[in-house]
């Protein structure tokens, strides 16, 4: 179950399998309703605010099924781009507006709401991203790994850190230790780590249900709670404060 916040604090929540719908949470989980038409095994999900890729704002980029679509706010559907390939498995956007996103091959492709160009190729292929306020890609590698790469693609770390869970392993950038600064969430596997900017990892909990491959949601709220979604248990949790 992949999730993205609008700017009004609606979460966004799409879940592969059983209808293929787009859920929105009203915020503070008020109300859940169906958002748009069932859509083709939605793999990534990302709030489109001032409509970069999508052409309209507020709308919902779905991508999945080798497509990249997006729900319009009148709950309407268009496909924005053909991948041509099975899954768009994570997509962010940059300080610039720029969409960067992993499909199922080793490559990691962007998008300035034209047709997507390839930015640079890992050494393996690539599930979650992460973007930081330097416009620096993070990116969770099949091997375990996670590497840095530049905004114009070219490698900055190849080793960020090892030894992970491959395409189990999600990635979001959220506050600091005290909330200062910004430093690298993962979540790997069942536990949750934190990273901050010399590669120092501190565990800050465990026992969390992933799903499958690329099937988790992961990422900080406007409130700055952080938010996991466990597929096997169709719920979304919400943190709201490491160690």
């Amino acid at each position: 179950m992949k999730l993205s916040f609008g700017t009004d604090g609606a979460l966004y929540v799409g879940r592969q399998g059983g209808n293929n719908r787009i859920h929105r949470i009203a915020p503070k989980g008020s109300t859940v309703s169906e958002f748009g038409p069932p859509m083709v095994d939605p793999d990534a999900v990302l709030f489109d605010a001032a409509g970069h890729i999508s052409g309209i704002p507020n709308s919902v980029l779905v991508g999945g099924g080798g497509i990249l679509a997006a729900i319009f706010p009148d709950q309407t559907a268009a496909v924005v781009f053909d991948t041509g390939f099975a899954d768009v498995d994570d997509m962010k956007f940059d300080d610039s507006k720029r969409l960067i996103f992993s499909d199922d091959l080793p490559r990691i492709l962007t998008s300035a709401g034209s047709a997507p160009t390839v930015l640079f190729s890992p050494p393996a292929r690539a599930g979650s991203i992460a973007v930081d306020g330097h416009d620096r890609i993070f990116v969770a590698l099949a091997d375990g790994t996670i590497g840095i790469y530049n905004a114009d693609g070219t490698l900055a770390d190849s080793a960020f850190a090892t030894g992970l869970a491959g395409l189990d392993t999600y990635l979001a950038v959220g506050p600091g230790a005290g909330g200062f600064g910004h430093e690298l969430y993962v979540l790997n596997g069942s536990d949750l780590l934190r990273f901050d900017a010399n590669g120092k990892k501190t565990l800050i909990g465990s026992g969390f249900s992933v799903g499958p491959s690329s099937g988790t949601g992961f990422v900080f709220g406007p409130d700055k709670a952080l938010y996991i979604s466990e597929y096997s248990k169709n719920r979304v949790l919400r943190i709201t404060r490491g160690n």
